[in-house]
């Protein structure tokens, strides 16, 4: 199996303590490091593969000869029971470096090559009757020495391999807890499989059928395309094969999806532990189902909010449009049935309230057919370069009526620069802000309409003496159908005629913005920047 590197969040304590542990089983990372690294230097380095191979045979042969070499060398000088230790020691490295039954086959050629090299009469298997119990206790003691040895390093083995199973296990479950959606979900389990050293391919249910989400590129699309995936067949049994594992993605009680794993092209059989496999696939399992459900909380989201739009929709319909429409009925009637006793000037004026309320229902129609193209994509610009001054007088003229009861102030200092913009959708959009401003401010206020500009831009401002927007509110004026929850909210309308300007005044390149408080504790300003041009020169 691929070893997998310890990383520092397995080792966190509130990690092991939502695993129901009451503190974290391991020392801090450098302390665990420092200990492995005393415990297993480079020559006791474990490794993953149990089975023994040529070199564990090579290990037992120099085992073997190294004290049989010392012991022809210093045989004088040296007892021969001195001798038996090296054989011990021999015995002792091949248990911890290559596990138990390594070690216990290594004590007998140890045996044999003590018996026939080093104790008298040498070069012969015989033994001397005084020397049995000492020939005994030395096989007792080298097959205890390896034995032990041996099995102390096999758990070393196995405690690194899960610590390594843990970790990547952890670290696969902290990446699939991310995946937003099944794609995402289904391309991260891929790559901890394809991490782990072998191939997949990831399936994922939808109603009653089954897409492919995710495959490793090595792999050819026959062999997809042949592989029997029926995992949502009720008679399903998964297949656990050493070439080929065919099992089901289920979180709970339901099935999710399922997945193939083949080995790697270079090899035959997968290697992975099933049990981590198994686990590994529950962990993607619960990733697909939570970004399943994270898209249907967002699919009812949106359909939330479109209720909540309709029913504003409503609201406004009943309001904005009726109220107009009563009132030009209600002048109208009047005019009809009692025009002989009325002076010119109560003519005029129910003909003037007949106009204003007219105009009134035309810019909320507007808004609504403009709203509905801007979100629907559908709007068409007419721009061309016009002198901005023009276009806020313009939108000045068309409210001249209910500027009547306010002070109205005009800056306009361009610097000569054009904006370029559809000259109709930039004066409803001016209308908008300098009708929100009327609707806001008290009676015999004052309204500045003022213009700068700089080298790039020109900025556009209407500010009005209102009680202002709450700092909590200042961001969602411009929200369709936002009518604030402050003093603001005494005036009429339904909240759209920001939401439009702000989505006019995007289409032409710019940006728009609410200023408040400006003065004090009071007082709004909407300003409007738009790219600005120089001014077109004409040659005579």
């Amino acid at each position: 199996m691929t070893p997998f590197p310890i990383q520092s969040n397995v080792l966190d304590m509130a990690f092991w303590q939502r695993l129901g542990f009451p503190m974290s089983p391991f020392p801090p990372r450098d302390s665990l490091r420092s200990l492995m690294a005393r415990e297993f230097s480079a020559w006791l380095e474990v490794s993953a593969t149990r089975s023994p191979g040529i070199w564990s045979f090579v290990s037992v042969l120099i085992a073997i000869l190294v004290p049989t070499a010392v012991g022809l060398l210093w045989i004088e000088t040296l007892s021969a029971r001195n001798l038996s230790l090296l054989f011990l020691i021999g015995i002792l490295y091949v248990g911890v470096r290559h596990g138990m039954w390594t070690a216990l086959f290594a004590a007998l050629p140890a045996f044999l090559s003590y018996n026939f090299f080093i104790v008298k009469p040498r070069f012969s298997l015989s033994i001397a009757p005084g020397d049995i119990l000492a020939f005994t206790t030395f096989l007792i003691g080298a097959l205890l020495v390896g034995g032990l040895a041996g099995r102390l390093s096999d758990r070393a083995r196995e405690a690194k391999l899960g610590l390594r199973n843990i970790t990547s296990l952890f670290e696969a479950s902290r990446d699939l807890s991310g995946a937003i959606d099944l794609a995402a979900a289904a391309e991260r389990l891929l790559w901890h499989l394809e991490n782990a050293g072998c191939r997949a391919a990831i399936w994922i249910a939808d109603a009653e059928r089954l897409l492919l989400y995710a495959y490793s590129t090595n792999l050819s699309t026959d062999c997809i395309d042949e592989m029997d995936v029926s995992f949502l067949a009720s008679d399903w049994v998964d297949e656990i094969g050493v070439a080929c594992k065919r099992l089901r993605l289920r979180a709970g009680d339901s099935v999710v999806g399922g997945a193939v794993i083949w080995p790697l092209p270079e090899e035959s059989v997968v290697r992975l532990d099933q049990h981590w496999i198994q686990t590994l696939l529950e962990l993607g399992a619960v990733a697909i189902d939570r970004a399943r459900l994270i898209t249907e909380i967002a699919d009812t989201r949106i359909i939330a909010e479109k209720e909540g739009l309709r029913t504003a929709l409503l609201s406004s319909l009943s309001h904005d449009l009726r109220t107009p429409i009563a009132t030009i009925l209600a002048s109208a009637t009047s005019l009809q049935e009692h025009d002989e006793n009325f002076d010119a000037a109560t003519r005029l004026d129910l003909l003037g309230t007949i106009q204003d309320q007219a105009e009134r229902l035309n810019r909320f129609v507007l808004n609504l057919l403009e709203m509905t193209r801007l979100e629907s994509g559908a709007l068409r610009l007419n721009c061309a370069l016009i002198d901005p001054g023009e276009a806020m007088a313009s939108s000045l003229k068309r409210l001249e009526r209910q500027l009547g009861g306010h002070r109205w102030v005009r800056v306009f200092d361009n610097g000569g620069r054009r904006i370029y913009v559809d000259p109709v959708l930039i004066e409803q959009a001016l209308v908008n802000v300098i009708e929100n401003a009327i609707e806001h401010a008290p009676f015999d206020s004052t309204i500045a309409a003022t213009i700068t500009s700089t080298a790039s831009h020109v900025m556009l401002s209407v500010e009005d003496e209102g009680p202002g927007i709450p700092a909590g509110e200042i961001d969602r004026v411009f929200d369709k159908f936002f009518s604030g929850h402050g003093d603001r909210r005494r005036a009429s309308g339904v909240g759209l005629g920001l939401s439009v300007t702000r989505g006019l005044i995007e289409s032409f390149g710019g940006s728009v913005q609410a200023v408040s408080p400006t003065v004090d504790d009071h007082g709004t300003r909407i300003d409007i920047c738009l790219p600005a041009h120089p001014a077109l020169e004409t040659t005579e």
